[in-house]
């Protein structure tokens, strides 16, 4: 039996739940397929920044958010190779929360709206039939056929629907690794509570914030392209050369972090991709991916799935063309994101060089106007 929804959602993150929630409110029917089941953990800097806070609030969220007792982060320091580390408020308040906390806390409010979660489950085919998709989704009770008008991409950075889509970056290599632990705090030398600090070298950048009493998230970028290393190697040579990385830590974290989970992924593609992809609406990391060390790629995700919610909605309601409806959506898209995708790219540019990074550390020593600019034009 076919199931008929006004839209599905393919990814239950951050973005998916969002846009669920959204669509939900506004009396949509919506179908969310996650491939994983909850609650699991992603690579993710796991920093929350204030658009976060505001969407949680609009969808009468914040107070239980705050029962999950998230890390409130007010400032962010970067320390390059040379030590000359600048501080600064960040201007807002943040926090830090694990994904798993987060996630589950988004999802439950969708299905509480009436959203149909499909979990796990993953999607093996999709095709456009007339003014519909129809979609096979292999779940644990077998195939299920569903079907809807408009088909959301939530499904992070990378999946095979890409391909399936032939999305125009599919088949491309990059160097690009990124690496989660949740290390416990007893490894660290007094790092602030309320700092996310972020830690540069040649071809690797590391931030560590604090996402509960207990532990801490350790995550960095590696790029094979500049330093010929994999991420171990480029771990252990950011501990040799940062001096401040090393002594962040009570002894060598290295033996400690090889008993840990982790969470990673690599050929991470921070070039352009369509918002728009054979009439499927891209958000979150599957629309684009910002450079992490902005630390808004979770605002990125919730807003981008609100303002897909918004554009489908307003379409539904004014009557407007598919085509109308993709330019729209397009425009906004841009003019919400853009700038600070390219600001981030550029400063990510900066913090994998070591020259770089530590002429970025004195000028924002030296700036602090210029700190407090590049933190508001990496977010809304």
């Amino acid at each position: 039996m076919i199931k008929h929804f006004d839209i599905l959602i393919i990814g239950g993150g951050p973005a998916g739940s969002s846009a669920a929630i959204s669509l939900a409110n506004k009396g949509m029917t919506v179908a969310m397929i996650e491939k994983k089941t909850f609650p699991r953990e992603v690579l993710c800097g796991e920093f929350l920044s204030h658009e976060v806070t505001s969407a949680l609030k609009s969808f009468g969220l914040y107070d239980e958010f705050l029962s999950l007792k998230p890390n409130r982060v007010t400032h962010f320091r970067f320390i390059p190779e040379s030590g000359s580390a600048a501080t600064h408020p960040l201007g807002f308040e943040g926090f830090a929360l694990k994904r798993s906390l987060l996630d589950q806390l988004l999802i439950r409010k969708a299905k509480s709206l009436g959203t149909t979660v499909v979990q796990p489950a993953e999607v093996v085919s999709m095709r456009r039939v007339n003014n519909f998709y129809e979609i096979l989704c292999k779940t644990s009770k077998g195939i299920e056929t569903y079907a809807a008008y408009t088909v959301i991409g939530a499904y992070g950075r990378q999946n095979i629907i890409d391909k399936s889509l032939q999305r125009s970056f599919a088949s491309s290599r990059t160097g690009y690794s990124g690496i989660k632990y949740h290390v416990p705090k007893e490894m660290l030398n007094g790092a602030a509570d309320n700092e996310i600090r972020i830690f540069s070298s040649n071809g690797i950048y590391c931030g560590v914030n604090y996402v509960s009493d207990a532990e801490a998230t350790l995550c960095f970028l590696s790029d094979k392209g500049i330093n010929q290393l994999d991420p171990k190697n480029a771990l252990n040579e950011l501990l040799e050369k940062n001096s401040a990385f090393r002594e962040l830590f009570t002894h060598d974290p290295l033996p400690t972090l090889v008993k840990l989970p982790v969470y990673g992924t690599g050929n991470i593609f921070f070039g352009k991709r369509s918002v728009i992809e054979n009439g499927v609406f891209m958000i979150g990391d599957a629309a684009r991916v910002i450079a992490p060390l902005a630390g808004d790629g979770i605002g990125m995700a919730i807003e981008s799935g609100i303002l897909a919610a918004t554009v489908l909605t307003e379409a539904k309601k004014n009557k407007r063309s598919a085509a109308e409806t993709e330019t729209l959506y397009k425009k906004e898209w841009n003019n919400l994101f853009l700038k600070r995708i390219r600001v981030a790219l550029r400063l990510q540019q900066f913090a994998l060089n070591s020259r770089g990074g530590n002429i970025g550390g004195r000028l924002m020593q030296r700036f602090p106007l210029l700190t407090e600019k590049l933190i508001q034009w990496t977010r809304r």
